[in-house]
């Protein structure tokens, strides 16, 4: 008896009967946890990605470190002089702020076009969807990683220690799990909708500016309360304050749970629906 591969989808190539939104629910969560499980082939795949990426360069991913650098200090230097803020609490803040939101826009941006640049590859194999989303995220990660040498001397340098460990671990692990739901439904409508990517670039830079990346809420002459309707700031303040030695309040931790479990039901419904149709939108 011939031994079946694990990481082969068992979904049949046609099937002319009917099937219930509960047997695709189903085919959906299988595809999820087959995807995630299967972490040395998507992690391979994303540290591809990174030396396809800058394959010929001499400093190769560092080229990010060093634009980083220089975001940092550039933006660091002239907002301290023009709004007279203290370069010890400001610079740390805003390297872990630029860090983060980095990776975030990064996932938004790139994740729109995840099946479209594997097409290839899912023409040819019947892998599960899942880990073209795992690849991504594996990639951004791996830029973070490069851009978190910058923090640690910003931070060495200005004597910041971090504290709050086991919150930082678990608002880590939030970012990445609302980031697998949101390659899975960008990944989709970008594949359905090929405008789906510039309209996605916009909403991110408008959204740049009413986050608190480059500001700090304490400069706002209102309830700062009021930012947790914008579903970017909690998951960026729960994972910048304990890097920071802040412990995030309960309210904004309940934003982001509560947005991170509205994002997975709307990314279910989206990829239960779609899933099948997503080599042929190509």
């Amino acid at each position: 008896m011939p031994h079946s591969n694990p990481i082969v989808s068992n979904d049949p190539i046609i099937d002319i009967k009917s099937v219930s939104f509960s047997q695709n629910f189903q085919l959906a969560l299988r595809d999820i946890l087959q995807g995630t499980k299967n972490w040395r082939l998507f992690g391979s795949l994303g540290w591809l990605d990174i030396k396809l990426r800058y394959r010929g360069s001499v400093l190769g991913p560092f080229w990010i470190t060093i634009i980083m650098a220089v975001k940092i200090i550039t933006i660091g230097v002239l907002y301290a002089y023009f709004f007279n803020m203290d370069m010890h609490t400001y610079l740390p803040y805003l390297s872990v702020s630029l860090m983060l939101w980095t990776f975030i826009t990064s996932n938004f941006i790139e994740s729109c076009s995840i099946f479209v640049n594997a097409q290839s590859l899912i023409l040819s194999m019947r892998l599960p969807f899942t880990i073209y989303a795992w690849r991504n995220i594996v990639s951004n990660l791996i830029t973070l990683l490069h851009n978190s040498l910058v923090l640690i001397l910003v931070f060495s340098w200005y004597r910041v220690i971090p504290n709050h460990y086991f919150l930082f671990a678990a608002s880590l692990a939030l970012l990445l799990i609302d980031s697998l739901a949101l390659n899975l439904l960008l990944g989709v409508l970008g594949t359905r909708f090929k405008d789906i990517p510039p309209i996605m670039n916009s909403i991110m830079q408008a959204l740049f500016f009413i986050t608190p990346v480059i500001w700090d809420t304490s400069q706002l002459k209102f309830n700062y309360n009021y930012m947790l309707f914008n579903p970017m700031y909690p998951l960026l303040e729960i994972t910048r304050s304990p890097l920071l030695g802040r412990c995030p309040s309960l309210s904004t931790w309940l934003a982001a749970l509560g947005y991170s479990v509205a994002l997975w039901i709307v990314t279910l419904l989206v990829f239960t629906k779609a899933r099948f149709r997503i080599p042929y939108w190509m």
